[in-house]
């Protein structure tokens, strides 16, 4: 059996949840968060700016209605804001040094295939938050050292 890639048209494996043509997604419920996020993102650039005094706190957990739900999932959920400067440093991570490369590409696509479930499981535990905010401080701390800027960033369009 096999998969027709809505964008390109190539046949791939039953198997692909990404086309091996163009890397579009093949399965349903992938492309369905894929144009969710879009949409929010879209609805979110015309929102009012969120207060953001609150991300040093790290007992501060923001209303679920006021978090965005799109892009850097994990980071998301432990910084409390998909716009804060640790995020901001991430995705422009992701989208300069991470998707420049083959392997950096599978790792994304592995990443959005698996984080939103994780996110939905266990993102609003303290534990959770825990567990990831130190490796993420790490890592973002690295990514300033390297010159990453945290300045408002635009997700680059896929």
């Amino acid at each position: 059996m096999s998969k027709r890639c809505p964008e390109c048209r190539s046949v791939n494996d039953d198997s692909r949840l990404f086309c091996s043509s163009c890397g579009a997604t093949l399965d349903s419920d992938l492309r369905l968060i894929q144009d969710l996020e879009k949409q929010k993102t879209i609805l979110a650039k015309t929102a009012p700016p969120q207060k953001q005094d609150d991300y040093d706190d790290e007992d501060y957990v923001p209303p679920v209605s006021s978090r965005k739900k799109s892009g850097c999932y994990v980071a998301t959920a432990v910084y409390g804001s998909y716009d804060c400067p640790q995020v901001w440093v991430l995705r422009r991570f992701r989208d300069g040094q991470l998707a420049a490369s083959p392997l950096g590409r599978a790792f994304i696509r592995l990443y959005y295939a698996v984080s939103p479930a994780l996110v939905r499981w266990f993102g609003g535990t303290a534990w959770f938050r825990r567990l990831c905010r130190g490796p993420l401080d790490r890592l973002v701390q690295a990514l300033l050292t390297q010159g990453v800027s945290d300045g408002p960033y635009q997700d680059r369009d896929w």
